[in-house]
Protein backbone atom coordinates (compact mmCIF):
# COMPACT_ATOMS: atom_id res chain seq x y z
CA UNK A 1 0.00 0.00 0.00
CA UNK A 2 2.04 3.55 -1.32
CA UNK A 3 0.71 6.14 0.75
CA UNK A 4 1.55 9.41 0.68
CA UNK A 5 2.91 11.80 2.96
CA UNK A 6 0.06 14.26 3.17
CA UNK A 7 -2.72 11.38 3.56
CA UNK A 8 -0.25 9.89 6.66
CA UNK A 9 -0.65 13.53 8.11
CA UNK A 10 -5.14 13.37 8.00
CA UNK A 11 -4.34 9.69 9.17
CA UNK A 12 -1.73 10.24 12.24
CA UNK A 13 -4.47 13.30 13.24
CA UNK A 14 -7.83 10.84 12.88
CA UNK A 15 -5.96 7.79 14.48
CA UNK A 16 -4.68 9.72 17.43
CA UNK A 17 -8.25 11.41 18.18
CA UNK A 18 -9.62 7.47 17.68
CA UNK A 19 -7.25 6.39 20.31
CA UNK A 20 -7.92 8.95 23.20
CA UNK A 21 -11.80 7.92 22.92
CA UNK A 22 -11.01 4.41 22.23
CA UNK A 23 -12.84 3.59 19.36
CA UNK A 24 -10.47 2.83 16.99
CA UNK A 25 -12.06 -0.27 15.13
CA UNK A 26 -15.37 2.32 14.81
CA UNK A 27 -13.49 4.93 12.77
CA UNK A 28 -11.61 2.07 10.70
CA UNK A 29 -14.46 0.57 9.90
CA UNK A 30 -16.33 3.84 8.99
CA UNK A 31 -13.65 4.48 7.21
CA UNK A 32 -13.64 1.66 5.03
CA UNK A 33 -17.41 2.66 3.98
CA UNK A 34 -16.57 6.28 3.29
CA UNK A 35 -13.98 5.04 1.11
CA UNK A 36 -16.05 2.14 -0.56
CA UNK A 37 -18.53 4.33 -0.77
CA UNK A 38 -16.58 7.49 -2.98
CA UNK A 39 -14.72 4.58 -4.85
CA UNK A 40 -17.14 2.79 -5.72
CA UNK A 41 -19.69 6.07 -6.70
CA UNK A 42 -18.32 7.75 -9.71
CA UNK A 43 -21.07 10.27 -9.69
CA UNK A 44 -20.60 11.05 -6.07
CA UNK A 45 -16.80 11.01 -6.55
CA UNK A 46 -16.98 13.27 -9.52
CA UNK A 47 -18.82 15.71 -7.50
CA UNK A 48 -16.26 15.86 -4.57
CA UNK A 49 -13.35 16.41 -6.60
CA UNK A 50 -14.74 18.27 -9.30
CA UNK A 51 -13.16 22.05 -8.83
CA UNK A 52 -15.87 23.90 -10.68
CA UNK A 53 -18.67 22.87 -7.77
CA UNK A 54 -18.49 24.91 -4.37
CA UNK A 55 -16.92 23.86 -1.30
CA UNK A 56 -20.10 24.38 0.80
CA UNK A 57 -22.26 22.33 -1.62
CA UNK A 58 -19.55 19.72 -1.23
CA UNK A 59 -20.17 19.95 2.56
CA UNK A 60 -23.74 20.17 2.34
CA UNK A 61 -23.47 16.85 0.24
CA UNK A 62 -21.51 15.35 2.68
CA UNK A 63 -23.77 16.60 6.05
CA UNK A 64 -26.63 14.94 4.16
CA UNK A 65 -25.22 11.79 3.65
CA UNK A 66 -23.35 10.57 6.43
CA UNK A 67 -24.58 13.12 9.27
CA UNK A 68 -26.01 10.78 11.69
CA UNK A 69 -24.81 7.57 9.89
CA UNK A 70 -20.89 8.25 10.45
CA UNK A 71 -19.51 9.26 13.48
CA UNK A 72 -18.74 12.98 13.60
CA UNK A 73 -14.88 12.45 13.30
CA UNK A 74 -15.14 10.79 10.10
CA UNK A 75 -17.75 13.68 8.66
CA UNK A 76 -15.29 16.29 10.04
CA UNK A 77 -12.44 14.75 8.49
CA UNK A 78 -14.25 14.71 5.15
CA UNK A 79 -15.41 18.40 5.47
CA UNK A 80 -11.68 19.33 6.47
CA UNK A 81 -10.49 17.31 3.04
CA UNK A 82 -12.79 19.47 1.04
CA UNK A 83 -11.91 22.69 2.38
CA UNK A 84 -8.33 21.63 1.47
CA UNK A 85 -8.34 20.27 -1.97
CA UNK A 86 -7.46 16.75 -0.54
CA UNK A 87 -10.74 14.58 -1.31
CA UNK A 88 -9.27 12.76 -3.17
CA UNK A 89 -7.09 11.26 -0.69
CA UNK A 90 -9.52 9.36 1.50
CA UNK A 91 -8.61 6.16 0.09
CA UNK A 92 -4.88 6.81 1.04
CA UNK A 93 -6.06 8.33 4.17
CA UNK A 94 -7.80 5.13 5.19
CA UNK A 95 -4.88 2.88 3.90
CA UNK A 96 -2.73 4.93 5.87
CA UNK A 97 -5.19 4.70 8.99
CA UNK A 98 -5.18 0.88 8.74
CA UNK A 99 -1.32 0.61 8.76
CA UNK A 100 -1.23 2.73 12.12
CA UNK A 101 -4.06 0.58 13.63
CA UNK A 102 -2.22 -2.22 12.80
CA UNK A 103 1.18 -1.23 14.32
CA UNK A 104 -0.86 -0.05 17.34
CA UNK A 105 -2.34 -3.40 18.02
CA UNK A 106 0.78 -5.88 16.37
CA UNK A 107 -0.62 -6.80 13.29
CA UNK A 108 0.42 -8.01 10.12
CA UNK A 109 -1.88 -8.28 6.96
CA UNK A 110 -0.66 -10.94 4.34
CA UNK A 111 -1.75 -11.77 0.91
CA UNK A 112 -2.26 -15.44 -0.13
CA UNK A 113 -2.28 -16.40 -4.34
CA UNK A 114 -3.17 -19.98 -5.06
CA UNK A 115 -4.82 -21.48 -7.88
CA UNK A 116 -7.92 -22.24 -6.13
CA UNK A 117 -9.04 -21.28 -2.67
CA UNK A 118 -7.48 -22.85 0.63
CA UNK A 119 -9.49 -24.45 3.45
CA UNK A 120 -9.77 -23.38 6.02
CA UNK A 121 -7.19 -25.57 8.16
CA UNK A 122 -4.59 -25.31 6.09
CA UNK A 123 -5.13 -21.14 5.95
CA UNK A 124 -4.97 -21.17 9.93
CA UNK A 125 -1.95 -23.39 9.90
CA UNK A 126 0.02 -20.74 7.27
CA UNK A 127 -1.37 -18.13 9.80
CA UNK A 128 -0.40 -19.29 12.87
CA UNK A 129 3.12 -20.43 11.17
CA UNK A 130 3.82 -17.04 10.14
CA UNK A 131 2.30 -15.36 13.33
CA UNK A 132 4.65 -17.45 15.15
CA UNK A 133 7.43 -16.40 13.25
CA UNK A 134 6.86 -12.50 13.46
CA UNK A 135 5.13 -12.46 16.67
CA UNK A 136 2.09 -10.60 15.04
CA UNK A 137 -1.20 -11.29 14.47
CA UNK A 138 -1.82 -12.23 10.82
CA UNK A 139 -5.25 -10.91 8.63
CA UNK A 140 -5.21 -12.90 5.81
CA UNK A 141 -6.01 -12.06 2.54
CA UNK A 142 -6.91 -14.40 -0.09
CA UNK A 143 -6.67 -14.38 -3.78
CA UNK A 144 -7.00 -17.03 -6.69
CA UNK A 145 -5.35 -16.75 -9.78
CA UNK A 146 -5.27 -19.63 -12.15
CA UNK A 147 -2.52 -18.98 -13.99
CA UNK A 148 0.23 -19.94 -11.01
CA UNK A 149 -1.08 -23.53 -12.32
CA UNK A 150 0.10 -24.77 -8.69
CA UNK A 151 1.51 -24.02 -5.60
CA UNK A 152 1.60 -20.79 -3.34
CA UNK A 153 2.97 -17.62 -3.26
CA UNK A 154 2.45 -15.09 -0.19
CA UNK A 155 3.37 -11.39 0.17
CA UNK A 156 3.93 -9.94 3.78
CA UNK A 157 4.54 -6.29 2.71
CA UNK A 158 7.28 -5.93 0.18
CA UNK A 159 8.58 -9.64 1.10
CA UNK A 160 6.99 -11.89 -1.65
CA UNK A 161 7.56 -15.60 -1.00
CA UNK A 162 7.30 -17.41 -4.36
CA UNK A 163 6.60 -21.42 -4.18
CA UNK A 164 4.21 -21.50 -7.16
CA UNK A 165 4.25 -24.29 -10.37
CA UNK A 166 4.43 -21.45 -12.73
CA UNK A 167 7.46 -19.62 -11.17
CA UNK A 168 9.53 -23.36 -10.87
CA UNK A 169 9.04 -24.05 -14.42
CA UNK A 170 9.78 -20.28 -15.22
CA UNK A 171 13.17 -21.22 -13.52
CA UNK A 172 13.33 -24.80 -15.47
CA UNK A 173 13.28 -23.27 -18.70
CA UNK A 174 15.79 -20.63 -17.66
Amino acid sequence: MAVNDVSRVYANSLFDIAKEKNILPQIEEELKVVSDIISDEEDLRNYLNSPGIDINSKKELVDRIFTGKMSEYIVNLLKLSIDNGRQSLINEIYNAFVELNDIANNRQRITVITQSNLDSSLLGKIKADIGSKFGKEIIVTEQVDESILGGIIIKIGDLVIDGSLAKGLKNIRN
